[in-house]
């Protein structure tokens, strides 16, 4: 059931399915100590917090699309990703992927569920960028690989409305801030932003205030900004990559955000959206109750990821409907 709790925000109250609280239960005796206690200043900790990622995003056992691997040179840089259910022809919709995991972790491999899932459901093919990875490479290395992938894109002859651009975690961050990017380039928007449980403050200060009114299952407020500071370390705040929250204005796109109403990232995702809306932009934020971080992974177990992705199904006809017109 769906409560209102403003123009665009939605609270989702659900009962938790069996699946749900299985995973839940898992998270708390298995990853959040896990990744409290690794040492990341460390290539065993390195390591060993990849592994247990891999462990969280392949757990579910999705089927997933064909693939096909990128790794081209170009004028902008290298990319590098894999597209997923085909590849459009220019003119065709498509959906760029961004990854997330802490700008430490995970690949389009280990998306490829969620990612196939969207494919199947929005009936567009899509490319998961795949972008260098914090300890080795610090920003702006992640930020260079997701601009160059899009730009990528648009040279290769897909128009800037063609793309609906989606990440989770790190990786929404990474979507807000391209949007940036290409304000700064002069350059069209995508035809629209999808964000599931997105950091906007990656110095955690939002995130630690909010650890005070949840019990996250997956993380905490304090292993958060550890486990992002192996990307961040000596990087300036306040640069309008990392800044999302201090660009938004209306010239960015319609965006849908979604979080888990248990997890310390929820407001992120509450802040910024009613920031973008009072700067004239469109953004609907839905609020899971109960549900954990990036939950929307679980959707070949848990109800409640099918829920989620469904109105990511009406959000994205809403855009497509607009841009037919």
């Amino acid at each position: 059931m769906a409560v209102h709790t403003g123009a665009d925000d939605h609270v989702i109250t659900v009962k938790r399915s069996f699946a749900a609280r299985l995973t839940i239960w898992a998270s708390r005796i298995f990853v959040r100590p896990t990744l409290w206690l690794l040492p990341l200043h460390s290539s065993i900790g390195v390591y060993g917090y990849r592994f247990t990622q891999i462990v969280a995003c392949r757990m579910w056992f999705g089927p997933t699309l064909p693939h096909t691997k990128v790794d081209a040179g170009g004028p902008n840089g290298r990319t590098v990703g894999e597209w997923v259910g085909g590849q459009p022809e220019p003119g065709g919709r498509l959906i760029y992927f961004i990854h997330g995991s802490g700008y430490i972790s995970c690949s389009p491999w280990t998306h490829r569920g969620l990612v196939s899932e969207l494919s199947r459901r929005l009936h567009r093919p899509v490319f998961a960028v795949r972008y260098r990875l914090a300890p080795k490479y610090r920003f702006p290395a992640a930020h260079d690989d997701v601009l160059n992938g899009y730009l990528a894109l648009i040279e290769q002859g897909h128009r800037a409305s063609e793309i609906i651009v989606m990440g989770d975690s790190a990786g929404g961050h990474l979507a807000l801030g391209l949007c940036g990017q290409l304000r700064e380039l002069g350059l069209e928007q995508p035809a629209a932003v999808v964000g599931f449980s997105s950091v906007v403050d990656p110095t955690w200060q939002l995130a630690q205030a909010h650890n005070k009114l949840v019990w996250d299952q997956f993380i905490s407020g304090k292993t958060g900004p550890r486990i992002m500071q192996t990307y961040l370390k000596g990087a300036d705040f306040s640069d309008p990559r990392l800044d999302v929250l201090g660009a938004v204005g209306p010239d960015l796109p319609p965006m849908l955000l979604q979080a888990g109403g248990s997890e310390v990232l929820a407001s992120d995702s509450e802040i910024y959206a009613a920031a973008l809306r009072s700067a004239g932009g469109r953004c609907e934020l839905e609020v899971w109750s109960g549900m954990f971080h990036v939950f929307q992974m679980g959707y070949a177990q848990l109800s409640e990821a099918r829920g989620a992705l469904d109105s990511v199904e009406r959000f994205v006809a809403s855009i497509d409907a607009i841009s037919d017109i």
